[in-house]
């Protein structure tokens, strides 16, 4: 699929700091980017399509939960024959930001000096898509002298306050969100997480400095250079699992369309079992804090939740709802239809 020379370009990153803040009460106990779908970590996904390319290694930055991140993907990457030591993390103490992410991973790697002609590659970790990889290199490999950025952008129905503007050839991109001026003559579309940013504007970004990767694009175009706009394929998957809606139509889109060999255990009524590999310690100490449990079926559509590492040889029939646990008025979901639940 790609040469060695195309590998060795690059460093490739799949973001995993982010909180989850509108997928609690969940996320007080699973980190967004390890949500499981089906039978995949979110940000495992992202990190197989970087080792089916061909790279050795992939970089994931964490913060929030940052020990649970770590085993659940190790844990996805042994049992699907991936060696663990080819994810390398670099955890946050403070939250860097998506900018500041990305910077810190860059500067630490190209200390070495046979690592400083490489460009990156950033993803989220919590956008589960078949994100184009091998047309953005393509793409990158045309650049002219004056192309600093890559990004790639979707469409969207009507302008929203976090916007990006498009030139209405859709080659480059020219400003973000609400304040820009140039509207009448721009496309409005949705930036899709996946870029490719130059050694040339890393370079100029401090170390362990917390910052938004929009700073840097914002700081390009002011300076005349150029950001690459690559259209995001319609005929490829793209979901931003943020809210519990987005996360059960993701389930549903893979059991559809992605799982083929599917096991009727895997099934509780209109709800699929999604499984985590390790279940996290916070896990244990709410079963022991709570006893919520539902014998009877499950009527209508819920995001379940299991746990590979409990013993298989049990059949699992107890549920455990998170949404009558209240730790504090903070760990609600702001509004849902789709009740979490814990399979044990």
């Amino acid at each position: 699929m790609f040469s060695q020379n195309d590998l060795k370009q690059f460093i490739p990153i799949v973001l995993c700091a982010g909180f989850g803040t509108r997928l609690k009460p969940l996320t007080n106990y699973i980190p967004k980017v390890v949500c499981p779908i089906i039978s995949k970590p979110a940000a495992f996904l992202n990190i197989e399509l970087f080792f089916q390319a061909g790279f050795e290694k992939v970089h994931c930055n964490t913060h929030y939960l940052h020990i649970e991140v770590k085993n659940e993907l190790m844990a996805a990457a042994k049992y699907f024959g991936y060696d663990p030591s080819r994810i390398v993390f670099w955890h946050e103490e403070e939250i860097l930001e998506t900018g500041g992410g990305i910077a810190r991973i860059y500067h630490e790697i190209v200390k070495n000096k046979s690592e400083n002609s490489k460009d990156v590659i950033a993803v989220s970790g919590d956008i589960v898509a078949d994100f184009p990889l091998q047309e953005m290199i393509e793409k990158w490999k045309n650049k002219s002298s004056d192309d600093y950025a890559l990004m790639c952008t979707k469409k969207i129905k009507e302008a929203r306050k976090d916007a990006t503007w498009v030139a209405q050839d859709e080659k480059y991109i020219k400003g973000f969100g609400e304040k820009f001026d140039e509207k009448e003559k721009c496309i409005a579309k949705v930036f899709t997480n996946h870029q490719i940013l130059s050694r040339d504007i890393l370079n100029q970004v401090p170390i362990e400095k917390k910052s938004s990767i929009d700073i840097y694009y914002r700081k390009l175009i002011s300076l005349h250079k150029n950001i690459i706009n690559l259209p995001y394929p319609e005929n490829r998957y793209w979901f931003d699992i943020g809210t519990p809606q987005n996360y059960l139509e993701c389930i549903e889109f893979f059991d559809k369309n992605i799982i083929k060999n599917k096991d009727l255990k895997n099934y509780r009524n209109q709800s699929i079992v999604n499984y985590c590999y390790i279940t996290p310690q916070k896990v244990f100490e709410f079963i022991k804090k709570n006893n919520y449990k539902i014998q009877e079926n499950i009527n209508d559509k819920k995001i379940i939740i299991s746990f590979h590492d409990q013993d298989k040889n049990n059949i699992k029939n107890n549920f455990i709802s998170l949404n009558e646990f209240t730790e504090n008025s903070s760990s609600q979901p702001a509004s849902t239809n789709n009740e979490f639940l814990f399979l044990l």
